[in-house]
């Protein structure tokens, strides 16, 4: 691992390039930080350390458009065989990501309307992927054990910390108790369209309650690890690290830095367009609220690359862990050259996402 004296200091100027300066975290918090230029392949520590081992995943607020993106890659590492040049001894070894398919990925959501939103982005990103009614589950969020009994047998959960809440119908014959009764749908991290009359504020005490009850839910069902993200209408962060922290499950807690931005003609074939910079922070360290004022001014990052980061981090950093990422956007534009005049000769198709080598790299070092 690289020494932090000789790396913060690049850190801080390149966040500060990106007018994030005030979310630099101090010395003392930071634990290690990526290295965006590192070539060095390493033998992955999360589900990927076994493939054959297959690790069943669920997706929470899978009708947000993040969500939508996770479920897809999610799916497509369930398919993929990776082949990793091992450059220690320049041996081709082949390596499976240790994602399940089948009956996973699992999608959580509360409503069919999150089913049917999940889908229209498959359907437009992912070459016509679709997830059925064997994929999909509807829970209600204030009952523990309601949310317990869809995630038995699974192994981890991708969570959201304040999602986007939309006032719908129960779907019949779910868990209504009348015929009209009312929910939240929820969204990671957001869904266009979505009717926002009757909703709650970003602030509101019902975000740490749904929040708290999925944590508790995947604890009581064996859930292994959680990885949790900071959604950019997360108000108190600290309530839900604290939540974490209280339940005990070891999980991945990502936030970003940079405001986050979608491409609006993204499909899978064009991978990750850009090495982010990720700093892993110590446990306990005092979090920096995000300054709305600053981050639009900051270089923004593609919500299809925290997505891929998610799918990355469980195939590469070790489940019995806990850790803090704290995420900017980086200098370092890259491309899978999809769309390009001039083909490549590229198979598209023999990566779960083309490029996730690079973030296999970035986190390999954390």
């Amino acid at each position: 691992m690289v020494s932090n004296r000789f790396l913060l200091p690049g850190i801080a100027a390149l966040m500060a390039l990106s007018g994030v300066d005030a979310l630099v975290p101090s010395r003392s918090d930071i634990v290690s930080i990526s290295r965006p230029s590192s070539s060095l392949h390493l033998v992955p520590k999360g589900c990927g350390a076994k493939p054959f081992e297959k690790k069943k995943i669920a997706v929470f607020g899978a009708g947000g458009y993040l969500g939508a993106v996770v479920f897809g890659f999610l799916q497509r590492a369930a398919s993929i065989v990776n082949i990793i040049t091992l450059e220690l001894d320049l041996s081709l070894e082949r390596y499976g990501t240790g994602i399940a398919g089948g009956p996973s990925p699992r999608a959580i959501c509360a409503t069919g309307s999150g089913s049917d939103a999940l889908n229209k982005v498959l359907g437009s990103s992912f070459r016509l992927a679709y997830a059925g009614e064997d994929l999909v589950r509807l829970v209600d969020t204030s009952d523990v054990d309601h949310i317990k009994e869809r995630l038995n047998n699974y192994d981890a959960a991708i969570i959201g910390t304040t999602y986007q809440l939309e006032r719908r119908s129960v779907t019949l014959n779910t868990y209504e108790k009348t015929p009209n009764d009312k929910t939240y749908e929820f969204y990671l991290d957001e869904r266009y369209g979505a009717w926002d009359n009757d909703v709650p504020s970003d602030d509101s005490d019902i975000h740490a309650s749904i929040f708290k009850n999925t944590v508790r839910a995947c604890k009581e069902a064996g859930i292994c690890h959680l990885v949790v993200v900071e959604t950019p209408k997360t108000v108190h962060h600290v309530d839900f690290l604290k939540v974490l922290e209280e339940e005990g499950v070891p999980y991945t807690y990502i936030r970003t830095a940079s405001a986050l931005k979608k491409d609006v003609t993204y499909t899978f074939e064009k991978g990750i367009s850009n090495k982010l910079g990720v700093v892993r922070l110590s446990l306990g360290s005092k979090l920096a609220s995000v300054d709305t004022t600053k981050t639009e001014k900051s270089l923004p990052v593609n919500r299809e690359d925290i997505a891929a980061l998610i799918v990355q981090s469980l195939i590469s950093l070790d489940w019995a862990q806990s850790r803090i990422l704290q995420i900017n956007s980086s200098v370092y534009n890259v491309t899978s050259g999809y769309g390009a005049k001039e083909s490549r000769g590229q198979r598209y198709d023999k990566e779960w996402c083309p490029n996730s080598k690079i973030f296999a790299d970035v986190l390999s070092v954390l």
